[in-house]
């Protein structure tokens, strides 16, 4: 990718925006001319997360030299859908859409130096170990696995991509809320993490945070509610035994070493499940190494199951 001042970028962008009739708020402004490299926006009901998104790589993909490689990606292609099609519009008005394709599942858009952007599901890992991208949007992003956000990360590696996740957080459960909450706090220095609220979206709320319906929603929701699905900002369980507890930092794969002694913990049940937690201690670190966990059997089924493993 090409390396630009911030004043170059700043100046392409208004000029993108210009022609598309794009006039972002202060709010949407500051997400887009954020200088991470990495950006999660946890946006409220109705913000416009697919919209900024879209806006953002409209942004930003006039910086590769030669044609260009961006992803939409989503826990689904359906869930790709608003970002896609907000996209075609825009290069349509830009005059260099050269081809889109009419599905999303999947789909993708040619513009007419041969940029691409193609729509990817994370139900078919295959599709996310391809050609590694220049850019890449997480659509819907909270519904995304832990697992397919390493995946997304490594493959920003090989051409220094960027990568921008928007989403609503689902009861601020998840590698969703706390990467939200690490990334905001600056804790990686390549990355930052914006709230969008509701309230932003004045073409809904006129009034902004002022706006009557906004007021009646303070008023008629609990406080955890209106945080996370107006505001865009987690509102932590209660009773968290590790309140600074992040998976992308604290869960690592690990795997069964030979030789060495397996303890099992198990929490017997039936109708509500019979857990059964395989670990491996090393250097005092606890390694789970497998897990069983099974409705309706008893303790001499979950006997059989682990017989029949390594």
């Amino acid at each position: 990718m090409t390396t630009l001042t911030e004043g170059t970028r700043s100046h392409i962008r208004d000029y993108l925006f210009d022609t598309i009739g794009f006039n972002p708020t202060d709010e949407q402004r500051i997400i887009l001319d954020s200088p991470y490299r990495f950006n999660l926006v946890a946006g409220g009901e109705q913000a416009g997360k697919s919209l900024i998104a879209s806006k953002y790589l409209v942004g930003r993909f006039a910086e590769t030299k030669d044609r260009g490689l961006y992803w939409l990606v989503a826990a689904d292609y359906e869930r790709t859908r608003a970002e896609f099609e907000y996209l075609v519009q825009d290069f349509q008005n830009l005059s260099i859409l050269k081809y889109a394709s009419k599905r999303v599942d999947p789909g993708y858009i040619l513009l007419k130096d041969d940029t691409r952007i193609e729509t990817k599901s994370a139900k078919d890992p295959r599709t996310l170990a391809m050609r590694a991208p220049d850019g890449i949007l997480g659509c819907e992003a909270s519904q995304l696995d832990l697992e397919t956000f390493y995946r997304l990360m490594g493959r920003c590696a090989p051409k220094r991509g960027w990568m921008f996740l928007s989403g609503t957080f689902e009861g601020s459960l998840g590698w969703y809320p706390q990467m939200f909450t690490a990334w905001a706090s600056g804790a990686e220095k390549d990355a930052r993490a914006y709230s969008l609220p509701s309230y932003t979206n004045i073409h809904l709320y006129p009034g902004g945070k002022d706006d009557p319906e906004i007021e009646r929603l303070r008023s008629a929701s609990s406080d955890d509610f209106f945080m996370e699905r107006i505001e865009g900002k987690p509102s932590p369980p209660k009773g968290l035994v590790f309140p600074e507890f992040r998976p992308d930092a604290h869960i690592s794969e690990v795997k069964y070493e030979a030789g060495e002694p397996v303890h099992i913990w198990m929490d017997p049940g039936y109708a509500g499940a019979y857990a059964l937690e395989v670990v491996q201690v090393r250097n005092e670190q606890i390694c789970v190494i497998d897990e069983i966990y099974e409705q309706g059997l008893v303790t001499d089924d979950i006997i059989d199951i682990a017989m029949g493993r390594e």
